[in-house]
């Protein structure tokens, strides 16, 4: 009996978890400030991606399927509601904050998706 095996979806995690502390490093350039709305930026864009991977490859198989597919539905939900829920609070809280970091942090994690594919070796 052959079973495929699960996709490395933590290299994704990794990857992006990375990029937001590269974008964080290359910002401090200009500031603490900046480092530090780069890297809250990325862990916006980051956190939600992990918990969508981790709901997203917690069953295997075709007899679990229902379960996979509402797996990805309630993944993707959740995903954007705790995108939502980072900015809602950073913008809230924060109050020493670079905007212009704050958004090529969560975006240069978001464009990390075009290396995940080689990272992962799908």
């Amino acid at each position: 009996m052959s079973t495929v095996p699960r996709p490395p979806a933590y290299r994704i995690v990794i990857l992006q978890l990375t990029l937001a502390l590269i974008s964080a490093c290359v910002a401090w350039i200009h500031s603490d400030v900046a480092a530090r709305s780069a890297l809250m930026g990325g862990l916006t864009c980051a956190v939600p991606n992990a918990y969508f991977i981790w709901r997203a490859f917690r069953y295997s198989g075709a007899r679990s399927a229902p379960k996979i597919v509402q797996s990805l539905y309630q993944g993707e939900t959740w995903k954007f509601v705790l995108t939502a829920l980072f900015f809602s609070v950073i913008f809230i809280r924060v109050e020493d904050l670079n905007a212009l970091a704050l958004f090529a942090g969560f975006m240069t994690v978001q464009l990390g998706h075009l290396a995940s594919a080689k990272v992962s070796n799908f």
